[in-house]
């Protein structure tokens, strides 16, 4: 590459007079040359399982500026793509080049442990991508706070939390601690609007401040006495048929909106307000796991009577949320299968994919007919030990 550039600055328009392709056709002739174009090329097609120089041009640009490795692709019955990612942020060059009036809070909550390298990256990142934003890192205090701490400057806060004593489902308080300690201080530092991610999850687009704000703008939330606008998140972990599971990796809204929903009692005391303890986590078969029960937990006190049905919890998608893609953020979720970029989102081998997306939301949102129970007249329905019993079984 180093030499290329070196001989078409010495070279100039001739340059392309000794290229390898021009010198041949010279030497060889145009038939013999062409002779040998056409068995180079069957020779490359065969071996076209093997791909490499993953960072060459495509359209003027490539994807990622530097990757040494390569790809063995056997796949017999299906179309592979690729997407890369830049794992360093010295190969991240992308910015943002839009201007904000109202203040961001990007929160990043959650233990970090050995994904501190990968927190070091996203912040040079986000340096890039989010100028117009704070980060507040919130994390617990046994964590090794000397090496959190190098990541504090004049745009970036830490706050520690003790850890809860009693565990509870899938870490569920651990979350709504470190979420609502963040929001706190975000609000405390004058942010309207946060946006919830996580230690492991990095977000990769460009602009995306002005692009949520549109998005509030643009689709403004049914009137009510205690919100202000939609919480907007991914639908990564947003089910069709899963009654109220909205995504709690990622969240955007208002940033009071956005302490109701994390509002910080605990697991076992909401529960209780649900008529369920810890052994009986079940209402009409939909197990209250994280994710569900901090959207039940927020619809409650939005609607006078909480309905567990699919028709209401659609209705409640249209009124008080929006749903938009994973490639919208450019998300990368660190965690269960990432190397699958599709994954729970796509599916070609059932008749409907289980996740909601922006497709999906906006032909709800302006009442259109889905017809989503043609695909299922039940919801999914699962057992005391979050076993699912049934669709997709």
């Amino acid at each position: 590459m180093i030499l290329k550039k070196y001989f078409k600055k010495k070279l100039g328009d001739k340059y392309y007079n000794y290229r390898l392709n021009r010198i041949f056709e010279k030497v060889l002739g145009k038939e013999k040359f062409f002779f040998l174009k056409k068995f180079s090329s069957s020779i490359k097609n065969k071996f076209s399982f093997i791909k490499i120089k993953l960072n060459k041009k495509i359209g003027f640009q490539s994807i990622t500026h530097k990757e040494r490795g390569f790809i063995i692709d056997y796949t017999k019955n299906n179309f592979l793509s690729i997407h890369l990612r830049p794992k360093n942020s010295n190969d991240f060059f992308l910015e943002s080049t839009c201007n904000i009036n109202e203040k961001i809070a990007i929160i990043i909550q959650g233990p970090i442990q050995d994904k501190i390298d990968f927190l070091r990256e996203t912040l040079n990142i986000y340096k890039k991508i989010f100028k117009n934003s704070i980060v507040i890192i919130s994390t617990w205090k046994n964590e090794n706070q000397k090496l959190i701490d190098n990541f504090k400057n004049s745009n970036t806060y830490v706050i520690y939390s003790e850890e809860p004593n009693k565990e509870t489902m899938h870490n569920i308080d651990k979350q709504i601690i470190s979420t609502n300690a963040g929001l706190k201080l975000a609000l405390k530092l004058g942010a309207k609007y946060s946006l919830k991610t996580r230690a492991d999850v990095r977000l990769n687009k460009n602009n995306l401040e002005t692009f949520l704000l549109s998005l509030i703008k643009t689709f403004p939330v049914k009137k009510n006495k205690l919100i202000s606008s939609r919480i907007i998140v991914p639908s990564l972990v947003t089910y069709k048929f899963r009654i109220f599971s909205l995504s709690d990796i990622v969240l955007f809204g208002n940033t009071d909106d956005l302490l109701i929903y994390f509002k910080d009692d605990n697991y076992i005391d909401g529960l209780k307000k649900f008529g369920l303890n810890k052994k009986n986590v079940l209402i009409n078969g939909t197990p209250l796991i994280p994710e569900v029960f901090l959207c039940a937990r927020y619809l409650q006190k939005l609607e006078e009577n909480l309905d567990w049905s699919l028709e209401f919890w659609w209705k409640s998608l249209k009124e008080y949320f929006c749903i938009i893609d994973n490639s919208s953020l450019d998300l990368f979720w660190y965690k269960y299968n990432w190397d699958y970029e599709y994954r729970i989102i796509r599916t070609y081998s059932n008749k409907f994919a289980r996740g909601i997306d922006f497709q999906d939301w906006l032909s709800l949102y302006n009442d259109f007919e889905n017809n989503w129970k043609l695909a299922s007249n039940d919801h999914e329905r699962y057992n005391n030990q979050v076993k699912l019993l049934n669709i997709f079984k």
